[in-house]
C-alpha cells in the first residue's frame, strides 16, 4: 500500500517535471528524515540543467501553489544549476546539510 508521504513525493515530481521535464527533484530536511510532525513543510531542491533566474524560481513555485492548496503541504524550494551546486556550493552548510539527508523524489 502506498502511503500519502510516497503519494505526496509522486506528485510533487510530477509537477515539478511539468515545469521542467529534465530537473532532479530532491527531498531533504525533516520529511527525508522522516522525523516529520503534521504541519512540517517540504523542503525540496530541484536542479536544473541552465543558469537559474529569479523568474525561472518563480515559475517553480507558482506552478506549485496549487498543489499546496490542494494537498494543504507547504514547500520550501530551492532552485539551483546541477552544476552551480555541485561546484560553487560544496563549501556551504547549507550543502553539507541538504546531501548529508537528500532523498531523490
Amino acid at each position: 500500500m502506498v502511503t500519502k508521504v510516497e503519494q505526496t513525493k509522486k506528485i510533487i515530481a510530477e509537477w515539478i517535471h511539468e515545469v521542467d521535464p529534465m530537473a532532479e527533484v530532491y527531498l531533504f530536511g525533516s520529511r527525508a528524515r522522516g522525523d516529520y510532525k503534521k504541519d512540517s513543510d517540504w523542503d525540496l531542491l530541484i536542479l536544473t540543467n541552465y543558469p537559474v533566474t529569479l523568474k525561472d524560481e518563480q515559475r517553480f513555485r507558482h506552478h506549485l501553489i496549487p498543489l499546496e492548496l490542494e494537498t494543504e503541504e507547504a514547500f520550501s524550494i530551492f532552485v539551483y544549476e546541477k552544476n552551480d551546486w555541485e561546484t560553487r556550493h560544496t563549501v556551504t552548510p547549507f550543502y553539507q546539510n541538504v546531501t548529508r539527508e537528500v532523498i531523490q523524489i
